[in-house]
């Protein structure tokens, strides 16, 4: 219904009542609306409702209506604990579809002295897809409840540096931080002092010491008298920015992400400026790919062309904001900028998703295989329907390629859920293209619970893709640490919005990524014969174990920090670093950087674990720095073998002490007695960490008595 007319309806209804009747009167609209929400209904008879209190609202039917009134009764007159329960209580007849509900319901949980209740729902409401000025409306509201955030999952110092405003866009990455469970500090850079700051050894910029730089440019930067060949032009410019770059690295290392350049909204050579080889678009063009090519580890590019292309001129380049507050890109487009940048964030941080849990029914194909048949559900040519589900088919199969695991979770009769992955001829996906297969009738909730369990990763690994709005909505609230894109309202939205999160995003590609489909298959294998093995000892004695330590350098540095930025329950300090962090480790003379990889009879199960040893504080001592390894090789004695070696390589440098620390976290309790396993002497505890220490024995040690060293 249309607002104008509803007003008019309404108003007969009643504005022509005498005050005390139109309670009344509103009460019966609420009754014949049932358990409908209308957002511009329920405006007027707030509206009419005017100043009653919400206790006159007892009678009514419970409707998602009433509840809204009473919620917004009760804030007009500052009453925010029964404001909180009303917005509870719409929230549970109505769905969280909107985000600004969610939103009024998180100000009114603060409100009531509930940061922690009030951070969940925020981080419901940013992952809707807020715009800018709902963004710029709760920066307060961030701030109030950070703190209350006690589930991050990292920490790190952010720097911001532009040659135009930045201000506006730092409360939006401060926002959708909270979101993703990162505890971050920005630094903002003086206004059009980029490379200063960078440049100047007592800048505000290296008293911060960030872990992370972002480098705003914009395409007014740049200087198009070209005055020699375009080349030389480029070159130079490429240069530039290369030596600020590795400026950064050194000074105190930390990640670069330089933004690439965009393009000028209007062009008055406009073909020719393609095409002339000092044509800006063309000049551009060019030196976005030179500064793609020059780019070594530690500095990744952000795509600004493309961003400019998604958000549109109009929204990228508001000329009218850079005239006055020298302000780009334009505040619409500042939501979509920093999603791309916490792309680069949480890819630096190892918070990239690892696995895809999709639906089957009207997601991967059209229709309901159990009630349509396999010659009636819609797959591939055809239909325009299922063309679009094939597409979706075909990009799950391309993040497959490289290393991102899928599985299935669907309500089904397990043999009709195989059906199609079996007989039907335009189906991409196979079954063994799935690391996890689940069709039952149980809550899709405790099946995505199972399948983190069966392949022992943690819920926010994960990514859950739906039709199902009721579906994504019960497993948003039953599981809040798993993504779940809203999917739009077609089939034909499906790609865009799975691909727009960037939940996949990554900065490099290593091997085992590659193989990762391949050893869980493998894994598969070992489970079996774990099984029929009589003991533990036949079971390693059976797999022929073989191991290597391995220094860490620029072959395997890329798979090594990934390691260290998303190992979490093998793991005794739970440190994270950088590229640039584990260099400057590994090429420090005084300690001890070591990568460990391990096989057996079956396969090879890659790189696996990260020792990272420091000079102690005593004399000829180390401290143990970083100990992790993947759970893949929990059992296979691994931890012992990185032990001996550990032992081994300080009997090597005269290292006659080792200190080691346990900082215990919500997810490494799988390690809280190593040290003593492993016999270390207890120096001291506190609940924040435990300390170790190791006398260096004289003699050889082995105590991975299954595990064959081939480091020589």
């Amino acid at each position: 219904m249309k607002r104008n007319h509803l007003d008019r309806v309404l108003a007969q209804r009643l504005r022509s009542l005498p005050p005390a009747e139109r309670v009344v009167a509103a009460e019966q609209v609420a009754a014949e609306l049932g358990h409908r929400f209308d957002s511009a209904v329920a405006d007027v008879l707030l509206a009419e409702l005017g100043g009653t209190p919400a206790s006159a609202l007892a009678g009514w039917p419970e409707t998602p209506t009433r509840a809204w009134l009473t919620a917004q009764l009760e804030m007009n007159v500052g009453h925010s604990e029964p404001a909180a329960a009303a917005w509870r209580r719409f929230l549970e007849l109505r769905g969280a579809s909107d985000p600004k509900h969610l939103l009024a319901y998180a100000r009114c949980l603060a409100d009531a002295g509930a940061p922690g209740e009030a951070v969940a729902q925020l981080r419901l409401a940013l992952s809707r897809g807020l715009s800018y000025p709902q963004l710029a409306g709760i920066e307060k509201l961030v701030d109030r409840v950070a703190a209350a955030a006690a589930d991050s999952v990292r920490e790190c110092r952010v720097a911001i540096l532009g040659t135009s405003t930045t201000a506006l866009l730092i409360p939006v990455l401060r926002a959708f931080c909270l979101r993703d469970r990162i505890r971050a500090s920005f630094y903002e850079g003086l206004y059009g002092a980029l490379e200063q700051e960078i440049l100047d050894p007592a800048s505000g910029l290296a008293r911060f010491r960030p872990n992370i730089v972002f480098l705003l440019g914009n395409w007014r930067d740049l200087k198009f008298d070209v005055a020699g060949s375009a080349d030389e032009w480029i070159e130079e410019q490429a240069r530039r920015l290369s030596a600020l770059w590795q400026r950064l690295s050194d000074s105190f290392p930390c990640h670069v992400v330089q933004h690439t350049f965009g393009f000028p909204a209007a062009d008055p050579d406009a073909y020719l400026a393609t095409v002339l080889p000092r044509g800006r678009t063309r000049l551009i063009e060019r030196l976005n790919l030179r500064l793609r090519e020059v780019a070594g580890p530690g500095v990744s590019l952000l795509d600004t062309p493309a961003l400019q292309r998604e958000c549109g001129n109009d929204n990228w380049s508001d000329e009218v904001q850079w005239a006055r507050y020298r302000q780009h890109p334009g505040t619409a487009a500042l939501p979509r900028l920093a999603e791309e940048q916490m792309a680069h964030l949480r890819a630096v941080l190892g918070l990239t998703k690892k696995v895809l849990v999709t639906d089957l029914d009207n997601t991967l194909w059209g229709g309901i295989i159990g009630e349509d048949g396999l010659s009636g559900i819609r797959i591939g040519p055809g239909s325009p329907e299922g063309e679009a589900h094939q597409d979706l088919q075909r990009y799950l199969l391309a993040l497959k390629t490289r290393g991102v695991l899928l599985a299935v979770c669907s309500k089904n009769n397990p043999d009709d859920a195989r059906l199609p992955f079996e007989k039907h001829e335009n189906m991409l996906l196979k079954l063994d293209d799935f690391a996890v297969f689940r069709a039952n009738w149980e809550d899709k909730a405790s099946n995505i619970a199972a399948a983190a369990r069966e392949l022992s990763l943690g819920l926010d690994s994960f990514v859950f893709l739906d039709d199902n709005p009721l579906e994504r909505e019960w497993v948003r609230t039953a599981l809040p640490q798993v993504a779940v894109p809203d999917l739009g309202e077609s089939v034909f939205h499906f790609v865009r919005e799975l691909d727009r999160a960037r939940y996949f995003f990554s900065l490099s590609l290593s091997e085992e990524d590659l193989q990762r489909s391949e050893q869980y298959r493998i894994a598969a294998a070992r489970q079996e014969l774990r099984g029929a093995a009589g003991s533990l000892e036949e079971f390693l004695a059976q797999l022929q174990l073989r191991a290597a330590a391995r220094p860490i350098t620029d072959a395997n540095l890329a798979r090594v920090t990934q390691l260290i930025n998303k190992t979490n329950q093998f793991n005794l300090t739970t440190r994270r670093y950088t590229e640039a962090d584990v260099r400057r480790l590994a090429s420090d003379p005084e300690c001890w950087a070591v990568a460990f990889e391990l096989s057996d009879r079956m396969g090879a199960y890659g790189l696996i674990g990260v020792i990272l040893c420091v000079p102690g504080e005593e004399r000829c001592s180390w401290r143990v720095d970083t100990w992790l390894m993947s759970c893949r090789a929990l059992g296979r004695q691994m931890e012992r073998f990185m032990f001996d070696r550990l032992v081994e390589a300080a009997q090597q440098r005269g290292v006659r002490r080792l200190m080691g620390t346990y900082r215990p976290t919500a997810k490494n309790g799988l390690v809280k007695d190593l040290y003593d396993q492993l016999g270390w002497e207890r120096r001291g505890a506190s609940d924040s960490e435990t300390l170790y220490e190791l006398a260096v024995p004289a003699g050889p040690v082995r105590t991975a008595t299954h595990v064959e060293d081939e480091t020589r």
